[in-house]
């Protein structure tokens, strides 16, 4: 759904709403570090990859 069939849809802060996706939309993703790579630099790469395995073994296990 674009943003601006949702103005039509939910016209009460409609243009507030156009104007976040927008924005949004408007970002340019590919000058962004990747999340891992800033985690890495941040807190260490050891650290980081331990963290990330945890979170995931810890995601993956409450979906059983």
């Amino acid at each position: 759904m674009s943003a601006a069939v949702l103005t039509k849809v939910a016209p009460a802060a409609s243009r507030r709403l156009l104007a976040d996706v927008s924005a949004f939309a408007g970002r340019s993703a590919a000058a962004k570090t990747p999340a891992l790579d800033r985690l890495e630099a941040a807190i260490g790469r050891d650290f980081a990859d331990r963290l990330v395995a945890a979170l995931s073994d810890k995601r993956a296990g409450s979906r059983d």
